[in-house]
């Protein structure tokens, strides 16, 4: 088996997916987290689907959360649940996802996978995380502060993981430093012979055509 010292977030939406595709020649460990969340199912199927064909799916490592009580009042534990109104890119002083929140989980889930990153001495932990054209201009707005997978989150998470740790992990954002675009993304998995079919991308299943994620597949025509 190989040494990895690269980590990968995956979720089986594109943006992760074509990070893995891009790096696979690297062995990265692929890192799932699974928080209850009714999408996580869906995730699982499409992770199988793209690990066994890189070759990767016996170093996928998923991580387990049990959010308390407090933080499930949100529609991604309820099953069926889709959102009431859209969610457009353009309302910057909006909460992201009024309805289905939770307070720091990407924080949460970043904290757990650095934790397993420095354990197994990795040195980076890699994230599909990306910005709209339209974003980076508003990436101080309330939106984007709230949605807690900005250049800044990145930032503070590599402070962070200098904290606490045996071995200081550096957290990195490829898409952020090439300054990349969903349709940026969506061409280099064009590139990769991604098969896009098999990403889900929504908090929900079946997608609900709603929410920031299904509105930026639908500019696509994913």
């Amino acid at each position: 088996m190989h040494r990895a010292k690269k980590a990968i977030m995956v979720t089986g939406g594109m943006d992760s997916t074509t990070l893995l595709y891009q790096e696979k020649d690297n062995f990265p460990i692929p890192i799932t987290v699974n928080y209850g969340h009714v999408a996580f199912p869906k995730q699982i199927e499409m992770l199988d689907f793209h690990l066994a064909k890189l070759g990767l799916k016996d170093d996928l490592v998923q991580i387990d959360i049990n959010f308390p009580e407090w933080q499930r009042r949100s529609g991604l534990f309820t099953p069926g649940y889709s959102p009431d109104e859209n969610s457009p890119l353009e309302d910057w002083d909006e909460l992201r996802y009024k309805n289905f929140f939770i307070e720091g989980r990407n924080m949460i889930m970043m904290a757990y996978a650095i934790a397993y990153c420095s354990a197994h001495k990795i040195d980076e932990l890699l994230t599909g995380y990306l910005y709209h054209e339209t974003e980076w201009e508003k990436r101080r707005s309330y939106k984007l502060m709230t949605g807690d997978n900005s250049p800044q989150f990145v930032d503070v998470m590599n402070l962070a993981s200098m904290l606490g740790f045996s071995h200081q992990v550096r957290v990195r954002a490829p898409f952020y430093e090439g300054r990349l675009s969903k349709k940026d993304v969506f061409k280099l998995g064009c590139v990769l012979e991604i098969d896009y079919s098999k990403t889900h991308t929504c908090y929900f299943v079946p997608a609900c055509g709603k929410c920031d994620n299904c509105l930026l597949r639908k500019e696509l025509g994913v």
